[in-house]
């Protein structure tokens, strides 16, 4: 994942919390701890909706947070306030 983030230079990275191999919030520290993927705005996503949570997306450095079910607008509105950084 981290290689993919710098070799293909994305717009922005939506990202689960609940991975199957890997905690979506390890992978979130470790792009902002790149330098060179560090000011990429991630789009954090999560089928768990406590505080805590988004809490702890927010210090990882998640630029946006979403918890699911949301409708194709909601996602489409967040793509688009990523990418227009």
């Amino acid at each position: 994942m981290l290689e993919a983030a710098r070799d293909e230079a994305p717009v922005l990275i939506i990202l689960d919390h609940m991975l199957p191999d890997r905690s979506g919030l390890d992978i979130l520290t470790a792009l902002k701890a790149d330098p060179a993927t560090a000011a990429l705005p991630v789009l954090m996503l999560t089928a768990k909706s406590q505080g805590r949570d988004r809490e702890a997306a927010e210090r990882a450095g998640a630029d946006l947070f979403m918890t699911k079910p949301f409708s194709n607008a909601e996602m489409l509105a967040a793509v688009r306030t990523l990418a227009g950084r």
